[in-house]
């Protein structure tokens, strides 16, 4: 009796550590059930993202600098359209003004005066989002139009709210050049796979720290 109370006492722990396997093992498996599964949400959601058929008019139009899909032309197009009184563009290169957009664009001379705001700062999409909430907060704007890339739309969202708190953002994506779905194009998907990860963190790091808005010169009298 005594060899059978001794061996039941050797096999507690091991059956212990079975059940603690089984969990890890089941808490792995859900937690990558629940990645996988956001990551495909993420991608559909990209896939379907279209500018407004209606766009409504606010307060300014941001574009955020890239590669590719005529995002200063979008920018630019919107701003002639009176869709909002001013046009940010984050990111840009310390060699490009508002004369070099203008060739590019065809932004009037005049608009480019009065309601071109050029951002050298942002290095990246947090400081793109950054100089977006100064520019917002100093103009005390509360609805934006965002122009970027569909796929980096969500995050952009995020990394804003992050820092300016409740503003209210009308994207306007550009058209990406890979027009094919996103499980059909390897390099898309990569592409996507990478978004998926930089929009975790984004919402994991949470709230920014408190801006400061820069100093803009005011608004030409009517």
């Amino acid at each position: 009796m005594r060899r059978r109370n001794k061996k039941h006492k050797y096999q507690r722990p091991q059956s212990k550590r079975r059940g603690w396997a089984r969990f890890l093992t089941f808490l792995f498996l859900g937690t990558l059930s629940l990645l996988l599964g956001g990551f495909i949400a993420f991608a559909q959601h990209v896939d379907r993202i279209q500018p407004p058929e209606t766009l409504p008019a606010a307060d300014g139009i941001v574009v955020w600098t890239g590669k590719g899909g005529g995002r200063l032309q979008a920018g630019v197009d919107l701003l002639q359209a009176e869709k909002g009184e001013r046009l940010l563009i984050s990111g840009v290169h310390q060699d490009n003004g508002a004369a070099q957009i203008s060739n590019v664009t065809g932004l009037s001379a005049a608009l480019a005066a009065c309601c071109l705001d050029l951002d050298y700062a942002a290095k990246d999409t947090i400081g793109n989002a950054r100089e977006t909430a100064s520019w917002a907060k100093a103009l005390d704007y509360d609805h934006i139009i965002l122009v970027t890339s569909a796929y980096h739309m969500p995050r952009a969202k995020v990394e804003i709210a992050s820092a300016a708190g409740r503003i209210r953002i009308t994207p306007y994506p550009v058209e990406r050049a890979d027009t094919r779905t996103w499980y059909k194009s390897a390099d898309r998907s990569e592409r996507l796979l990478q978004e998926y990860s930089k929009l975790l963190l984004a919402y994991a790091r949470g709230r920014d720290a408190q801006i400061e808005p820069p100093a803009l010169e005011p608004l030409p009298e009517n």
